[in-house]
């Protein structure tokens, strides 16, 4: 199973080769976003993430017959694997982070071994993997795994195979170490266990946890919970409404047990986009991990024209998979004047955007 590299799946960020044999100018080497989606010239915006290589083959050969080809053929490969680390935490001899790539196979009672196994009473029938879900959104799936149960009967064949970017929790028994303690993780100043005491809340958690750092996305925190059957619930939490508001009904209360997640800017961000030329704030946009971007409205809600702007004539350049450079022009004067996207462009990472000055007669 592992030898058949058709098996792996695909994640965010990943790097993957295309291959359509009956248009080779398609062709070429695609980021899937954040979001898990990638852009195919014909086909549009497709969601790969999640899919093995053979599946992302049928999907993309199966959509490009329902349209252009009367058949398909298409070889998708992983051109460049995402990078990431395991974060193993809780009732382990040596809590950390472990570096891995998208290539590597590794499994759970690898990881628990490379930190040194288990501690004095750890919970090891009751091991947690929290893995982001696909989507680009920041909720996470949530396997636990008896791995006690494992050894005991020396029957490894549930082992999970682990991805970057997982988190592996190991609870300590109950009324034990661990017990009074919640979990911080992320952008805080000091990620780790931290005593919980009585009337323990965000605001205290995060003083707790040191802070957090100036890459934290403050809009986004979560709480997870233990729901009692194995799993997590998750609660949103706007830090930047109880710190920058002072908006109390954010601040919750939080409980032993509990794990408070302050999520990076850049873990949720799907791209950016370059805007210059004749436009109020010029610079660069972030795309949005989830949902979509596109131009007219991202120049009228985000970036705006200036006064000398031509709207009719803007200017997008795009890299084609071959690393060529594609110029298109929009009239985005007509969009917003009509108020219909319908002709609306969606944004792509590394787009670039060039709004021109009108050309004045005297």
């Amino acid at each position: 199973e592992l030898a058949d590299p058709g098996s792996r799946v695909i994640m965010a960020n990943d790097r993957i080769r295309i291959d359509i044999v009956e248009a080779p100018d398609m062709s070429g080497v695609y980021t899937v976003a954040g979001n898990g989606t990638m852009d195919l010239d014909l086909v549009g915006r497709v969601q790969v993430e999640g899919k093995t290589i053979r599946e992302a083959e049928e999907l993309l050969a199966n959509q490009l017959e329902a349209s252009y080809f009367r058949q398909a053929t298409v070889r998708v490969e992983i051109a460049e694997f995402v990078e990431g680390a395991l974060m193993i935490l809780g009732a382990v001899q040596n809590p950390g982070t472990l570096p891995i790539k998208g290539d590597q196979v590794i499994t759970l009672i690898e990881s628990i071994v490379s930190v040194g196994g288990f501690a004095d009473r750890a919970a090891d029938d009751q091991v947690h993997i929290l893995r982001w879900r696909p989507g680009g959104r920041m909720a996470r799936d949530t396997v636990v795994v008896n791995v006690k149960a494992m050894f005991d009967s020396l029957d490894f064949s549930k082992d999970q195979y682990l991805r970057p970017r997982d988190i592996i929790y190991v609870p300590f028994r109950s009324g034990q170490e661990g017990a009074d303690e919640f979990l911080a993780l992320g952008e805080v100043g000091t990620p780790g266990f931290n005593p919980y005491t009585e009337g323990m809340d965000i605001i205290r958690a995060v003083v707790a946890a040191g802070g957090v750092s100036r890459e934290a996305r403050m809009d986004a925190a979560r709480i997870l919970r233990p729901d009692g059957n194995g799993g997590y619930s998750m609660i949103a939490v706007d830090l930047a409404r109880i710190f920058g508001e002072a908006n109390m009904e954010q601040n919750i209360p939080v409980f032993p047990g509990d794990i408070l997640f302050v999520p990076s800017v850049q873990a949720l961000v799907g791209g950016k986009v370059y805007f210059m030329g004749a436009v109020n704030q010029p610079g660069v946009v972030a795309l949005p991990s989830s949902g979509e971007a596109s131009l007219a409205r991202t120049l009228f809600a985000q970036v705006g024209f200036n006064q000398f702007a031509n709207r009719n004539s803007v200017k997008l350049i795009r890299k084609s998979p071959d690393g060529s450079l594609r110029e298109m022009v929009v009239d985005v004067g007509a969009i917003l004047d009509k108020g219909d996207f319908s002709d609306d462009i969606p944004l792509q990472d590394e787009d670039v955007v060039t709004v021109p000055e009108r050309i004045f007669s005297f």
